[in-house]
């Protein structure tokens, strides 16, 4: 009993001990890096952390050719990549998830130009004008250096959450019952407040509905947005829909809450991109046939933010599930914040659309008379990722070593008990 005893315990002391040892050598540990970054309540943003950043170089070209004899009007609406940190005017209470500290433009063709135009959810447009003839072309010219943070939230206590204005600009833009978004809807207000239930932490509401979300509703291509309501019905969406069920059972706790659509890089959320990788996408719309095809599909995309007083906008992306509450990764970039956006001739009526889309598309009477190219190409500049783990390397040669350790050990152990019995019968 006494041997077992002390095999059991050095067992004990030595394998915590390899197993430190094997942390001590996973653990990122790199004075260059410059991260995390914790943040302070300014412009009233708190709460979130920087854990990794990558630094891009975004090229974006569209070209319009005119194919018919004869002159034709368009008219363009087309979103920039907004620069989205707290000191930026255009984003209040948003942390730096899409920092822009470059950005070239130019637009050739045109009859009349507005640039720069920001809609009331503050996102920036350029929108213009050209009567073109046949073999007349209209062009488009940007270029960014856009840093994209990764950027978690700190656990928020009671303490730290603010008071909530009702009436005030965010919640007349992102409190509201809409198409889309059916926050009087009977069986959507009975499913939020059951999920919810008796909580009162702000954010642990928004938790409890992001978990129900990510383990009820499936992921599913939809050929056109189908909303909360019908997303919740099939118990099936694309990201927008999933997206759109989350605002609204938020909305419907008087959460503020908002759409945002981009694209990302990758869709696998383990990529990691390294410094002088290129990605190159497109969509290429042919008038004769009026079908668009591609080399490289745009992976677009929807997420959301909601909103915390004294903490800002917190990003969540149900779609791709665990690990993106209150989370947003450096693979996805911005384009659009909120919903029903103006675009002359839109469906449905009043010139509104819900989601602005993210390629230039021309407004005019005939869409059977003009090509045109769009590309998007990307270049990574910078990166500041964690090291890669090795844990379950160095894991599993740690476990070996303790295991041989205690063998050893009992084999000592016995050798030596053997021994004094030995010499305990010498005796007689």
């Amino acid at each position: 009993m006494k041997t077992k005893f002390t095999v059991v315990f050095f067992y004990l002391l030595i394998f915590p001990l390899s197993n430190s040892i094997g942390i001590s050598f996973i653990t990122p540990f790199n004075t260059a890096l410059e991260y995390p970054q914790l943040s302070t309540p300014d412009y009233g943003v708190s709460n979130f952390n920087i854990s990794q950043s990558v630094q891009y170089e975004i090229e974006i070209n569209y070209i319009l050719t005119h194919t018919r004899p004869g002159s034709q009007t368009y008219y363009f609406k087309v979103a920039r990549l907004d620069n989205r940190q707290p000191n930026s005017t255009l984003t209040p209470y948003c942390p730096p998830y899409q920092e822009v500290t470059g950005f070239d433009n130019e637009i050739t063709g045109w009859d009349f130009i507005e640039e720069g135009h920001a809609d009331k959810f503050n996102n920036t447009y350029d929108l213009f004008n050209p009567t073109i003839n046949i073999s007349d072309k209209i062009t488009l010219h940007q270029k960014y250096n856009i840093t994209l943070n990764e950027i978690y939230f700190n656990e928020i206590n009671d303490e730290d959450i603010g008071i909530y204005t009702p009436g005030d600009e965010i919640h007349a833009l992102y409190n509201v019952t809409e198409l889309f978004y059916e926050c009087n809807n009977p069986t959507l207000r009975a499913l939020s407040n059951n999920i919810v239930g008796i909580e009162n932490n702000t954010v642990e509401k928004a938790r409890k509905i992001f978990n129900w979300i990510v383990s009820n509703i499936d992921y599913q291509v939809q050929d056109d947005e189908i909303g909360a309501l019908e997303a919740y019905n099939q118990r099936r969406g694309d990201c927008s829909d999933i997206s759109d069920l989350m605002i609204t059972l938020l909305r419907i706790q008087s959460i503020p809450a908002r759409k945002i659509t981009g694209f990302v890089i990758s869709n696998n959320p383990a990529y990691r991109p390294t410094v002088g990788d290129k990605y190159f996408f497109d969509l290429n719309y042919n008038g004769p046939t009026q079908t668009a095809s591609f080399t490289n599909e745009i992976l677009a995309h929807a997420w959301l933010e909601y909103f915390i007083p004294q903490i800002g906008w917190i990003a969540c992306d149900p779609t791709w599930g665990r690990g993106y509450f209150n989370r947003i990764d450096f693979l996805r970039f911005n384009f659009n914040v909120g919903a029903w956006f103006f675009l002359p001739g839109a469906s449905p009526g009043y010139e509104y659309t819900s989601e602005f889309p993210i390629n230039p598309s021309p407004v005019c009477i005939d869409h059977s008379a003009y090509d045109w190219t769009y590309s998007i190409e990307i270049t990574v500049l910078e990166t500041n990722l964690n090291p890669l783990s090795d844990f379950p390397i160095i894991t599993t040669t740690f476990i070996i070593l303790g295991f041989f350790a205690v063998i050893s050990l009992m084999f000592l152990l016995r050798n030596k008990r053997h021994k004094k019995q030995l010499e305990q019968y010498s005796q007689y």
